[in-house]
């Protein structure tokens, strides 16, 4: 089951970012390691209390345990002519993967968004093959890119 953050998840969505942050860092670290930069409930709790933030928090759970989560952004596209939702981050554990729970988030994710939102978008590394034919099989269709990144 796909839901919304609330503020009493603050500790089990910061400690799976956590381990996704490791496990993310260690695969290619193109990136500042994020985890250097403090403690991600901070975070959290700035987007949970800020209700216009554009940032959309879910976990997934499987028979009451949490297994996973989305972190998104939602914005208003003038090419899509209206909300986009983009998925910053999506993770399934370890052990839960290759099991149709992350096929079955994302089925949920869409439900949830259709008719408030035009489409659905997010980059996978090219590091991460699994991620991309993920989405591939889920009739995602890919765009060759250059991210560009430039830290302040």
């Amino acid at each position: 089951m796909l839901r919304r953050c609330v503020l009493e998840d603050k500790e089990v969505w910061r400690q799976l970012n956590l381990e996704f942050m490791s496990y993310e860092y260690e695969d290619e670290n193109v990136w500042e390691n994020p985890i250097e930069k403090g403690d991600p409930g901070r975070i959290f709790e700035k987007i949970i209390e800020d209700e216009h933030s554009p940032n959309v928090l879910f976990l997934v759970e499987e028979e009451g345990e949490v297994i996973g989560f989305i972190n998104a952004v939602s914005f208003l596209s003038i090419w899509a002519h209206g909300n986009v939702l983009f998925i910053d981050d999506f993770f399934i554990r370890d052990k839960f993967r290759g099991k149709g729970y992350g096929k079955k988030a994302l089925k949920e994710l869409e439900n949830m968004m259709k008719g408030e939102y035009a489409r659905i978008q997010l980059m996978a590394e090219d590091t991460n093959p699994g991620a991309i034919r993920f989405y591939e099989k889920e009739n995602y269709s890919s765009q060759r890119l250059h991210f560009f990144c430039k830290y302040l």
